[in-house]
């Protein structure tokens, strides 16, 4: 999972499917005045949005931004890498509500038939099967309750200290939350080494890497790291550890002055998943 700084020239939405290559400005206006609810105060704010809703659009702009300007990635390439798993993802989006512009993107990848991104690729990239990789480091990961964390994009113009700080909190604060909400335990990813660090240190989300798997080039990081994360005993210890930051991510309390956060029980795309979470 790589975090970069991306552009606002070109955009890529897939929605109901139409493939728009590029909206105007006012068709982003447009979209962000159909995703900001009227009246709300806090600079920025939180939504999660299925691939076949209209904001998932604004989150798309950021994704394809991230593959254009940071590596040079035609649209065949992000087609190419992403393209089968359009069906199967969530997008966790972080909004200026001031500016009516998309500041953060989280592309969260869940369970389906193809499987999930980061697992299949450690076959094709690290050379061992997940099945095999998930046994030799000893953990009782299951495909079918894992969310695959595949990429985050924070726009340029936000990633001064504190703003950048406040939107990534945003994005980890409804994973959270939301796996929580659904009965989700595990999430895996494939970490930038510098993001992986920043995860591990700065918001105490546990996650490591596969035993026995050391970086490799992906996606355009010229070293990254396939990495898990046991969603129940993070909670638990960061609870012990760190209450404040607990009460942040996994609560959804404290930032509120600043950021609205996603009221869950309104997101439509999360429905499927809280049955699960009764029956945990």
């Amino acid at each position: 999972m790589k975090q970069l700084t991306v552009s606002s020239d070109s955009i890529r939405g897939v929605a109901t499917g139409i493939l728009p290559w590029h909206l105007s400005d006012g068709e982003l206006r447009e979209l962000a005045r159909e995703i900001v609810p009227p009246g709300a105060i806090e600079p920025l704010g939180v939504y999660l949005f299925d691939a076949g809703e209209r904001g998932a659009l604004l989150a798309r702009r950021l994704e394809f931004d991230v593959f254009n300007e940071a590596f040079g990635d035609p649209p065949e390439m992000v087609e190419a890498e992403l393209g089968a798993y359009e069906d199967s993802s969530l997008f966790i989006l972080v909004m200026d509500h001031q500016r009516g512009v998309p500041a953060g993107v989280m592309r969260l990848i869940v369970p389906s038939p193809i499987g999930l991104k980061s697992l299949n690729d450690l076959v094709k990239v690290w050379g061992v099967p997940a099945d095999d990789l998930i046994e030799r480091t000893g953990i009782a990961l299951d495909p079918l309750s894992t969310w695959d964390v595949s990429g985050m994009a924070i726009a340029p113009e936000y990633r001064g200290r504190a703003m950048q700080g406040l939107v990534g909190m945003g994005l980890y604060q409804t994973l959270a939350r939301a796996a929580l909400w659904c009965g989700i335990r595990w999430f895996v990813a494939v970490f930038d080494l510098p993001v992986f660090r920043l995860v591990r240190w700065k918001l105490g989300l546990i996650f490591a890497g596969f035993k026995g798997l050391t970086a490799r080039p992906y996606m355009g990081s010229v070293a990254s790291i396939p990495a898990w994360c046991d969603v129940l005993d993070a909670e638990r210890r960061l609870a012990a550890a760190d209450p404040h930051m607990h009460q942040i991510l996994c609560l959804g309390a404290g930032l509120e002055p600043a950021l609205r956060p996603v009221d869950l029980r309104a997101v439509r795309c999360l429905s499927e998943w809280r049955p699960q979470a009764a029956a945990s």
